[in-house]
């Protein structure tokens, strides 16, 4: 064992990048020397420099004296090492470092999930405000609650009654996991944290002990019988199940889900719906998800779309005409109200029609019967109307646009579908999607797409939404010859800016010869450590072990 005192003069004291710049460069000297790096403050407490959270747990001050602690060989080479380190900002050097320090605290942020939901006890963190910033399974089995749903919200939202300046065994009545519709009673402890003699938040900490409804209680329980209105909303979104229908739209953002439950409760009625949102958010797909989840899915789903037909033809091709009915109507027509007898029709873009059929389009959704162009008999139809918009039709009656009467007739049951950028969550699933279904279609193998390209994929606004999302998917996959996307794939009016496109690996020109395997792989090894300045991460760069690199490195003399 070798050890020797140090100053850290980190302006920020031991804060997490700092601790992670530290695990990173002790397991480099861990994995080349073999040596094990300790660091042990001045109240004698020593811990692992492997250990992010122990370190940081250290809560070390700028200029304070610390000990670093070496065992097994190499202790003396490992100490000047992990100095060198100390000497420097604690901050990454370059994009290699960055990713080395981003991977640590990615992983200890996940170890930290894992551990906190293996905890055999509910368990629910607040800051001192009393908003929940964590918990765990446990938890959303007491509330019946997911757990996504609860953080963020304040704890009196999700656990009425509670008092967090009341401290232990305080009584709370929860749903019973074991019996449908049957409700327990747990105790908690409620305990303040503090730091730096503060008081940051709290915890509350359920016990396993219960009680069946059977037992007196004090009238501050909280009675889920009342409607809480948070956990009212909550427990609607997650018992709610989608119908099979709704499959094939992708995407798990909160927003989405809350107008596709909207969609799939009318669904089970025959009412009007009025879809509105932006041009290219999947108004036809809703549409259609709600006709084939309805009572109706056995009938016809008849799409019109109303720009798309000239104002002059759109009410023959709504209700049809009789021979004769004008110069060229050589033959009866069925109009598309009639074929969509049973069924339902989709008026796409209903805010484009003229005043003139928004008055022909009234007396059907209010007689339920109309008249074909040119004839005489009244035909009655029984079909459910799905009207969808990118315009703001109320703003059009205000100004004499759009008739009053038929909006209300219309907004019936209104869903707002949201834009692609208030769902950015849901691009990447998008993504894969679209990868795998135009692959198929286009006859191509499947291709993958880069982190960085996803990246710019979000940064983008996307004015086209998810169709334009598509659009683009299926450019690149045409486009791209490798079968890995890449951000210089990507057209410069997402990216931004040019980014060079990477040149071949190996550029030979007319005349030039092949040097064999050993030069190559030997230029490639110092490279990469001249590079990423240690055995682990040029291993990570190159796809092989750190061990392979040190060997490597050696045999090619390249260190001793």
């Amino acid at each position: 064992m070798f050890q020797k005192n140090a100053v850290f003069t980190h302006p920020k004291g031991m804060h997490i990048r700092a601790a992670a710049m530290m695990v990173q460069k002790a397991y480099e000297i861990e994995n080349t020397m073999g040596t094990s790096v300790y660091i042990r403050n001045q109240a004698g407490r020593e811990v692992p420099a492997t250990a992010l959270m122990a370190i940081h747990s250290l809560n070390i001050k700028p200029g304070e004296c610390i000990t670093i602690v070496a065992k097994g060989p190499n202790a003396n080479d490992a100490i000047e090492c992990f100095e060198e380190l100390l000497k420097r900002d604690l901050l990454p050097q370059n994009s290699a470092e960055l990713e080395q320090v981003d991977d640590i605290l990615e992983e200890n942020m996940i170890k930290a999930d894992k551990i906190f939901d293996s905890i055999g006890l509910g368990l629910i963190v607040t800051n001192k405000q009393g908003t929940i910033i964590q918990c765990n399974r446990i938890v959303e089995d007491l509330t019946g609650i997911k757990k996504q749903y609860i953080i963020g919200n304040l704890i009196q939202e999700v656990i009425p009654g509670i008092d967090l300046r009341g401290g232990s065994f305080n009584r709370i009545r929860v749903k019973d996991s074991t019996k449908k519709d049957e409700q327990k009673i747990v105790s908690a402890d409620v305990n303040p944290i503090f730091v730096e003699g503060e008081i940051a938040g709290y915890s509350i900490i359920f016990n396993k002990h219960t009680s069946q409804m059977g037992s007196p209680l004090s009238e501050q329980l909280l009675d889920y019988s009342q409607k809480n209105e948070l956990g009212f909303k909550i427990s609607q979104k997650e018992t709610f199940k989608l119908d099979e229908a709704f499959s094939n739209i992708i995407g798990r953002s909160e927003k989405l889900l809350a107008a596709l439950g909207i969609a799939a409760k009318a669904a089970k009625t025959s009412s009007t719906v009025l879809l509105q949102g932006e041009s290219g958010t999947g108004k036809e797909l809703v549409a259609e998800a709600i006709h084939r989840a309805s009572s109706r899915c056995k009938g016809p789903f008849i799409k019109v779309n109303c720009p798309g037909i000239p104002a002059n033809l759109m009410e023959s091709e709504l209700f049809g005409h009789e021979r004769g009915a004008f110069t060229g109507a050589i033959y009866q027509k069925i109009g598309k109200f009639e074929l969509a007898n049973g069924g339902t029709i989709f008026l796409d873009e209903i805010g484009e029609l003229d005043k003139n059929l928004q008055a022909k389009l009234l007396r059907v959704l209010q007689e339920r019967e109309f008249e074909r162009v040119g004839g005489n008999q009244v035909l009655k139809t029984d079909v459910r109307i799905i009207a969808a918009t990118h315009r703001n039709l109320r703003e059009m009656v205000s100004k004499g646009d759009f008739r009053e009467d038929l909006y209300y007739r219309l907004n019936v049951v209104p869903i707002m579908l949201p834009s692609l950028r208030e769902r950015k969550d849901d691009i990447p699933l998008l993504v894969e999607h679209f990868l795998e279904k135009l692959c198929k279609k286009l006859g191509l193998k499947n291709k993958i797409i880069s982190k960085r390209a996803i990246g710019y994929l979000y940064n983008y606004d996307w004015p086209g939404n998810v169709r334009e999302l598509e659009n683009i998917i299926e450019r690149v996959i045409n486009l791209t010859d490798s079968e890995i996307i890449d951000a210089w794939d990507l057209p410069q009016y997402i990216t931004g800016k040019v980014i060079e496109k990477k040149q071949p690996l190996i550029n030979l020109n007319i005349d030039g010869e092949l040097a064999t395997f050993d030069d190559y792989e030997k230029a490639i090894i110092k490279v990469a450590l001249k590079k990423y300045k240690s055995f682990n991460a040029a291993g990570k760069a190159l796809g092989i072990t750190h061990k392979t690199v040190a060997a490597k490195a050696r045999r090619y003399g390249i260190v001793e």
